[in-house]
């Protein structure tokens, strides 16, 4: 039976992982294992995973979302992580109950492509779907966001199948087959935050032949914040560097 690596960077949000008492008990599952990289150091969140057993590893400090992962990722590989395993990068803000992660381990067991996701809802009751699926950005765009307009359209969850193949995912749930993660050699360490998803799943699909592959049936939650969406935050402008950089890459390997 393959292995399941939860890989979970916190900046601060040592709340949203103390009280998911559902990544408790799916860490009690057979084969999954469930790894925190703390990226601002906190003494309660690092006895909290001592007491729960889960893996905590917070130097170096400071790095992005993708550096992280993949100091993760390393630390999976050394405490025995194989080719065949499976890696899920998942946000400290995303809970998903012991029933749908207990179904997406069943679906993973006999999955032949190496990239997935699950379906996002921004509300427990799973009456909102979070735009999480959507195409890739390109030079029109930046027009859009002068108008206040979204970059790229995103895809209408309701008319998206199970199982079918979408452009690009949102980086707070993404499943990778650990040899797709180390062929890729992870999150391009360029971005510091934004387009780091987006990024790996354009490389996924280009160099390896590896769509998002999206599973409509598994369901969680994000709680996410949005501040790229505040036009004066430091956020922001991490988004809009990110952006010309993934466009730039975009456009030379067409």
């Amino acid at each position: 039976m393959k292995n399941f690596y939860i890989a979970i960077v916190s900046h601060g949000h040592d709340s949203f992982l103390i009280e998911n008492k559902e990544l408790c008990d799916i860490s009690l599952l057979n084969n999954v294992h469930v790894c925190i990289k703390d990226n601002l150091g906190s003494e309660s969140l690092k006895v909290f995973c001592k007491n729960v057993g889960f893996e905590y590893i917070s130097l170096p400090l400071g790095i992005g979302f993708g550096d992280n992962n993949n100091e993760i990722f390393k630390h999976c590989i050394s405490n025995g992580m194989q080719d065949d395993d499976w890696f899920l990068v998942i946000n400290p803000d995303v809970k998903i109950d012991i029933s749908n992660f207990t179904n997406l381990i069943n679906e993973l067991e006999y999955e032949s492509n190496n990239l997935l996701t699950v379906n996002l809802f921004k509300d427990e009751s799973l009456t909102s779907y979070e735009n999480s699926l959507r195409y890739f950005p390109n030079w029109l765009g930046i027009f859009f966001l002068i108008l206040r307009k979204p970059l790229n359209p995103s895809y209408n969850k309701k008319f998206v199948k199970n199982r079918e193949q979408v452009e690009w995912a949102s980086g707070a749930f993404l499943i990778f087959k650990s040899i797709l993660y180390k062929e890729l050699g992870g999150f391009d360490s360029q971005y510091f935050m934004y387009f780091e998803d987006v990024d790996i799943c354009f490389r996924s699909r280009k160099q390896q032949q590896q769509p998002v592959v999206f599973y409509k049936n598994i369901h969680a939650v994000h709680k996410g914040a949005y501040a790229n969406r505040n036009v004066f935050s430091k956020h922001f402008r991490w988004y809009l560097m990110s952006l010309f950089r993934f466009l730039w890459n975009k456009n030379k390997n067409l």
